[in-house]
């Protein structure tokens, strides 16, 4: 029971994840890239902020689940291993960040950059931003998959 109740928040919190990261690239990133690059760091420096907590709140619940998952499936070397997958999926996107783009964020943040560099890391860091995303998505599909393997 308490097997499923935690593959389920897993499965939920990595969606909500997800979605935290798609309104980011679908919304902010686009409108970032479409203003002026000083402007843009000004913006950045007042908005980023409100994005953290629910994004980092179901990053950190996906991650904890994901990691409760893998070890109550620990007997179940298949469907361990589809939550494992999942799990590396959501530890490469905190890696993403914590190379990339969290010395970036600080630095627009503190408007470190020129308008011709903050466009460009901009680019990266958006860039960056989707396949994050796309990992996500995929360690959602692989959490799903496990939960469906273990029952």
């Amino acid at each position: 029971m308490i097997r499923n109740i935690v593959a389920i928040t897993a499965i939920i919190a990595i969606a909500a994840f997800a979605g935290n990261m798609i309104n980011i690239g679908m919304s902010y990133a686009g409108y970032w890239q479409s203003i002026d690059p000083i402007e843009f760091m000004e913006d950045f420096k007042v908005k980023f902020p409100l994005l953290l907590p629910p994004t980092a709140t179901t990053l950190l619940l996906a991650l904890i689940t994901t990691i409760l998952s893998v070890f109550f499936n620990r007997k179940n070397p298949a469907t361990r291993l589809l939550w494992l997958i999942a799990l590396l999926g959501l530890l490469l996107t905190v890696v993403i960040t914590l190379i990339y783009h969290l010395p970036t964020n600080l630095a627009f943040i503190n408007l470190e950059y020129g308008a011709a560099e903050a466009t460009h890391k901009l680019k990266i860091w958006v860039l960056l931003h989707w396949v994050r995303v796309i990992v996500t998505i995929m360690a959602a599909t692989f959490a799903v998959l496990g939960f469906k393997k273990s029952n």
